[in-house]
């Protein structure tokens, strides 16, 4: 395993050298394939696989059918990527193009993957499509005794029957299509969870076929013969999936995605010696770093941004990039979208830490993916580094909520800053971090009160430190101000404790300018104490709202 990285961020002119936004999308396909090859992945996803609503499941047949190659091209191009990941056939069973084998997406527009890929080669874009290869909902129907049923999970065993209905689906797509190489995603064995853990005689066979020997009942099988009869059976439906891949066109680029890097499964596996392209899902640099030495030397390596591997993406991004990682995200089209694209009138112009999800993933992958750094600004249609940089980096506290989670922005004056936040719950926590060579002159915390609740008539309490002093803040019929030393830890999880300047009365206490704070119909805003920053710490932590009052 490899020693873990340094985690530091990327300096600007680090990852314009790395990000080289002249790549440019005008070249010609017939360019240096060579050259194609040593540019850094920069993929995205519109995911087709699943529906409308958190707990859809996969997608209806069709739910997608207007989806527009030009308006999807466009949206990649939009984003400054260089690899469009669309469907060749997704989770339901149905494909994205016109196939003579394959039922296209009922009421499909468009032949949409042959389309993408004319339009993203004009662009110089590669184009891969998607096969899920642990699950097809249609084909399940179909051959109801050779699967588990069709949830929305894995449910086929590598049968003979099943193999030979996988390659001639990949070869299909390949030559129909002219995609560049495709994506292979939930290469596991099925969960069996529709027959409460029995296998079905199809298994039975496929494992007597691979072991050598009779199926010995669920009871008896033990984990080391079950460990050696998956690796064995996802060890030969690799092999049908090269096979199929390089047989259509030996330059095919064959793309895994696991979620589980290191499961027992696939660990040393030659599908990890042999893949071309090679993503953990679950976006662990540390993770996808360990697994070089079991790939092939040609093998390039990718992270994922996503809501299953969550992550900050204003520090995933930099540090990927560093470590020389291909990047990628998906995310499902929005709802109001016909053309089944994802709107970005709502995310280019805003600051990252103003978005959460994936919108922030978006904005943070096309600000790198065009070469710009996470404070570049969204101006006359392109990202522009800002002319007053940012003093610091705000940071809020995440919460395991999504929908309650604070967003902020942060407002750069000549000699001030002024930090914004919009908090649902109205209780919080924020980090600055220095990135200048001193803190502003003044910096003012504006926290918008939320409309939706009922005012009280004073703020709860503010509290600001810097790792060596702190102040609490209260405002009832006046400010109210105690200072003195801090001994709490200097952390964006943890709330302090009430105590942490030792109660209402510090055993060491220190005098403070008078502090400036006013309360509106609008927000809550409070001046930090110059003492705070005169000392130039290279952090700063507020919170607000410590009893859970509401502004």
């Amino acid at each position: 395993m490899l020693k873990p990285f340094k985690k530091k961020l990327v300096s600007l002119a680090m990852m314009g050298a790395l990000l080289m936004s002249n790549f440019g999308y005008s070249e010609s396909r017939a360019h240096s394939d060579e050259r194609k090859e040593m540019e850094p992945i920069k993929a995205y996803c519109i995911d087709f696989n699943w529906g409308v609503g958190r707990k859809a499941g996969f997608a209806r047949p069709g739910e997608y059918k207007g989806a527009d190659p030009k308006a999807h091209v466009a949206w990649h191009k939009a984003v400054n990527a260089n690899v469009i990941q669309t469907f060749a056939v997704s989770c339901n069973g149905y494909a994205w193009y016109k196939s003579k084998l394959i039922p296209e997406q009922p009421g499909l527009m468009h032949d949409f993957l042959t389309e993408v890929v004319k339009l993203g080669h004009a662009e110089g874009m590669k184009v891969m499509g998607y096969f899920c290869i642990g699950a097809n909902s249609r084909w399940g129907k179909e051959n109801p005794e050779l699967s588990y049923g069709t949830p929305s999970s894995r449910h086929i065993p590598y049968t003979d029957e099943y193999l030979a209905f996988l390659s001639a689906s990949i070869t299909d797509a390949i030559k129909t299509t002219g995609m560049d190489g495709f994506m292979i995603d939930w290469v596991w064995m099925p969960n069996r969870k529709t027959t409460n853990g029995k296998w079905i005689d199809a298994e039975k066979k496929l494992y007597q076929q691979l072991m050598g020997e009779s199926f010995p009942g669920e009871d008896k099988l033990s984990k080391e013969k079950d460990l050696a009869y998956g690796r064995k059976a996802i060890d030969r439906c690799w092999a049908a999936i090269r096979k199929a891949a390089k047989g259509a066109d030996p330059d095919q680029i064959v793309w895994l995605t696991t979620n589980k890097v290191r499961s027992p499964l696939v660990v040393n596996s030659k599908m990890y010696r042999e893949v071309d392209w090679f993503m953990g899902e679950a976006g662990k640099l540390e993770e996808i770093q360990s697994a070089k030495s079991m790939v092939g030397k040609h093998t390039r390596m990718l992270t994922c941004l996503s809501d299953f591997g969550g992550g900050n993406a204003s520090r995933d991004v930099p540090e990927a990039i560093e470590a020389g990682v291909g990047l990628y995200g998906y995310a499902k089209p929005s709802f109001s979208l016909k053309n089944a694209t994802i709107g970005l009138d709502g995310i280019f112009p805003k600051q990252l830490t103003e978005l959460g999800g994936n919108g922030k993933r978006i904005a943070a992958l096309a600000r790198a993916y065009g070469g710009k750094s996470m404070d570049s600004i969204w101006k006359d249609g392109e990202f522009v580094e800002p002319e007053n940089p940012l003093p610091f980096r705000l940071e809020l506290r995440k919460r395991s909520v999504r929908h309650s989670q604070d967003y902020g922005r942060v407002d750069v004056g000549d000699k001030s800053s002024t930090v914004v936040v919009k908090s649902n719950i109205q209780k919080g926590r924020a980090m600055l971090t220095r990135v200048a060579k001193t803190w502003p002159e003044t910096i003012a915390v504006r926290i918008l009160r939320d409309k939706k609740k009922k005012p009280k008539p004073y703020p709860p309490e503010f509290r600001v430190a810097n790792g060596k002093i702190g102040v609490s803040i209260t405002q009832k019929e006046e400010v109210t101000v105690v200072a003195g030393k801090m001994e709490a830890e200097m952390s964006i999880k943890t709330f302090w404790k009430k105590e942490f300047l030792n109660s209402d009365q510090p055993k060491f206490p220190i005098e403070v300018e008078t502090v400036k704070a006013s309360v509106t119909d609008d927000a809550v805003e409070i001046v930090l104490p110059v003492e705070i920053t005169k000392s130039n710490p290279s952090t700063i932590c507020f919170e607000w709202g410590i009893d859970g009052d509401v502004f």
